[in-house]
């Protein structure tokens, strides 16, 4: 019987190694699954922290150049207003210089800006101007001579100073009074405006 329980001892501590080995096997292989997931998932995080590093830098890059841009662009629209104001400011002193000279002088003003008008509207035409400038248009249609059969109408227009021609049917107008022919010179004296301005 000694014999027998020495060797169920024996079996019984053969079989508790063995289990034992398999025990600590699985341990390890538990434990290197479970440092591989460990890698696994810490590679993850690192991955994703880097692409959202990544994402925030480009937002980041974008929004600065938003803000630049918003800011370039408040600056030209601020710089554009400056000039529209110079260029108001320059037109309102021709305006007042224009209407300010000699009458002589004025006379023959209008008598080329009625010619001016002829050569769009032909030799026959109604002139109108302002009420203050009437007497000046018609000694300038009278100095232009009877060739031209030109007619000053009796309805003033609104404006400061210079005429409109219209064909004797009014489909063909002529507009040469100074506010018109200052509008036509704003975009060529907004570009000598800006060049001054800029220093050219």
């Amino acid at each position: 019987m000694k014999a027998a329980a020495s060797q169920a001892s024996t079996t019984l501590e053969k079989v508790s190694t063995e289990f034992e080995a398999e025990v600590l096997a699985d341990l390890q292989e538990g434990r290197a699954d479970a440092s591989t997931l460990v890698k696994s998932a810490m590679k993850e995080a690192a991955d994703s922290a880097a692409k959202a590093l990544e994402s925030g830098e480009r937002q980041a890059e974008s929004l600065k150049r938003q803000i630049t841009g918003a800011a370039e662009l408040d600056a030209r629209n601020a710089q554009l207003k400056a000039l529209e104001a110079k260029v108001n400011e320059v037109f309102s002193e021709a305006m007042k210089e224009a209407v300010a000279v000699p009458h002589a002088r004025h006379v023959k003003s209008l008598a080329g800006l009625i010619m001016e008008g002829v050569g769009v509207i032909g030799e026959k035409a109604s002139v109108s101007c302002n009420s203050k400038d009437r007497k000046a248009v018609a000694e300038a249609i009278g100095k232009l001579g009877r060739k031209l059969k030109l007619t000053l109408d009796a309805d003033p227009i609104d404006c400061a100073g210079g005429v409109v021609l219209a064909s004797p049917d009014g489909s063909v107008r002529f507009d040469n009074t100074l506010e018109s022919r200052l509008e036509r010179l704003k975009p060529d004296l907004r570009k000598e405006v800006a060049g001054l301005l800029a220093g050219d």
